[in-house]
């Protein structure tokens, strides 16, 4: 369900980038943060999320809500509302929203919203350590009245509709517009290309790490993504031999 709303160049690489990173292997989507294992820092979540890629949240609150965002521009903190219309905010909820009666035979319902539906360009937003501006990370709407909002105190945060989001047509994703927020988890979906970055090599980058998609899984569905090709050791050879030459 989840995975066919993502854009194409989130589920794999394209056929240029194969051939030119020489790409052969599918990785399952990286969990990049999770409170559980993470601790409920914003600073933390903040320093693990921005400038990674195409990202997927995923909220579930004290009253058992799960919800959350994809956006396919990486997390950055330029003070403005930013993105494209490739973002989407989701629900899953049980069948008829009755939990309690859910039979065996019964499957969880996943609701999506793109953002090429609204009437604004508001798809992504955040900001910390700025005292003119709300501190916050959200997705749709507007200050204080988002399609999703999650507060910088790592708590709490909102869902508002009025009675759908403006930006994604998305009524109100959580139980209670205001919630309190149990466990979050951020997957990295699509990599940043990067010349010349860590998360280029196999070992101890990001990618090399395979997580289990704890909540997703309860939709019965699996993200995946391309592996990356560790550079050329003859390119660093080269450049020790241009550092020996100086000396």
């Amino acid at each position: 369900m989840l995975t066919r709303s993502l854009p194409s160049n989130a589920r794999s690489w394209s056929s240029y980038e194969q051939s030119q990173r020489r790409v052969h292997h599918n990785l399952e989507h990286q969990l990049i943060f999770s409170s559980r294992r993470n601790g409920i820092s914003w600073q933390v979540f903040v320093n693990r999320i921005v400038n990674q890629g195409a990202t997927l949240l995923v909220i579930k609150t004290k009253d058992g809500s799960i919800f959350g965002g994809y956006t396919d521009e990486e997390w950055k903190p330029v003070t403005e509302w930013y993105g494209n219309s490739s973002n989407f905010l989701f629900r899953i909820r049980y069948p008829g929203d009755d939990k309690h009666n859910l039979g065996e035979q019964d499957q969880l319902v996943m609701d999506t919203w793109n953002g090429d539906l609204g009437s604004n360009t508001h798809y992504q937003y955040l900001c910390w350590g700025k005292q003119s501006l709300p501190n916050a990370l959200a997705m749709g709407g507007q200050f204080d009245y988002a399609g999703l909002w999650l507060d910088a105190d790592f708590l709490h945060g909102h869902s508002k509709a009025g009675p759908v989001c403006t930006t994604y047509k998305s009524p109100q994703l959580s139980l209670e517009e205001n919630f309190k927020v149990d466990e979050i988890e951020v997957f990295l979906v699509r990599p940043m290309i990067r010349e010349d970055d860590d998360m280029m090599e196999d070992k101890g980058g990001i990618l090399s790490r395979t997580e289990d998609m704890e909540f997703m899984e309860m939709a019965g569905k699996k993200l995946y993504s391309r592996d990356l090709q560790e550079p050329d050791p003859r390119e660093l050879d080269g450049n020790d031999e241009d550092v020996d030459d100086k000396n």
